[in-house]
């Protein structure tokens, strides 16, 4: 076990130190990497998700979420704050025992989601449609359901139980610490945006997809690195709004690597790793793409 711990950490070692080495070899793509993540970011993803970010957590530490089950506590608060809180709660209930790690994986496989407003104006704003954004956010809804039909066969356990956690009466004080994990949040999604769109600058510099010769297919397979840009770039693709809404309602629901790596950030310690949280996300993206080309047919005329 020790031997492979070990063997884990000189692969991420060696990655680490290969990736920096290529930063400093390429300083004009890192910093333009750098320079397209922070203006996405600062433009399309902070004026919509900050604001809800804060006063979803505000509603968390004043309201009565905490007196809803474990099985759906997760996913009311993915939806009120989007990735990847729903893996940090999920992971949170399986170290205190309020979910075995069977369940857990379960409840994740429905709860791992986005928010609303992040796919109705930040997605909507990248297709340049908000009919077709309301698209996606169905398909990635439905599709979690379904996702968590198929997962059901993990046979979770136990009986549910409420969850137990204090809350504080005062307001100002609430309100405060929802404004500071706000800002926490957003610095973590700008770490994972600029970290992914470094990577694909630099796989882009070395020639990675000059083989391939389709915009749309270019720009899905940058998606699965980093969902935000690759939802950005099918958007400038000159191909049909039906195609557009097919492709990023997979991209939001897989989420990209970048949104596993949050995901495993946050579920560190339960348990739940990378084989489960990618299987989830994966199976997730493919009902979505189902869904959405369904709907697109009838809906998107």
């Amino acid at each position: 076990m020790k031997d492979n711990q070990a063997l884990k950490n000189k692969i991420v070692v060696a990655a680490a130190s290969l990736f920096a080495f290529a930063m400093v070899m390429f300083p004009a793509v890192t910093e333009t990497g750098s320079k397209t993540a922070i203006i996405i970011w600062a433009n399309s993803i902070v004026p919509v998700l900050l604001p809800f970010f804060i006063f979803s957590e505000f509603i968390k530490r004043t309201g009565n979420l905490q007196s809803l089950p474990p099985r759906i506590y997760p996913f009311v608060i993915a939806f009120l704050s989007g990735y990847p809180m729903g893996a940090k709660v999920v992971g949170d209930f399986v170290k205190d025992g309020k979910l075995s790690i069977r369940e857990g994986k379960w409840v994740l496989s429905y709860s791992l989601v986005t928010g609303p407003a992040f796919i109705i104006f930040t997605i909507g704003t990248f297709i340049g449609s908000t009919k077709a954004a309301v698209v996606v956010a169905v398909a990635h809804y439905l599709g979690g359901f379904f996702n968590g039909f198929l997962h059901y066969w993990r046979e979770p356990g136990g009986k549910a139980v409420s969850v137990q956690q204090p809350v504080k009466s005062d307001y100002m004080e609430n309100f405060t610490y929802a404004i500071g994990a706000g800002f926490k949040g957003m610095a973590m999604i700008l770490a994972y945006l600029m970290f992914f769109t470094i990577g694909i600058n630099l796989l882009e510099s070395m020639g990675v997809f000059e083989a391939i010769n389709n915009e749309a297919i270019a720009s899905g397979i940058k998606g699965m690195f980093e969902m935000t840009i690759g939802i950005n770039l099918v958007g400038m693709c000159n191909i049909g709004i039906k195609l557009k809404t097919i492709l990023a309602s997979a991209l939001v629901s897989f989420g990209g690597l970048s949104v596993v790596g949050q995901s495993m950030s946050m579920a560190r310690g339960s348990g739940i790793g990378l084989k489960e949280i990618l299987e989830i996300k994966l199976t997730h993206g493919m009902f979505a793409a189902i869904i959405a080309t369904l709907i697109a047919q009838i809906y998107l005329i």
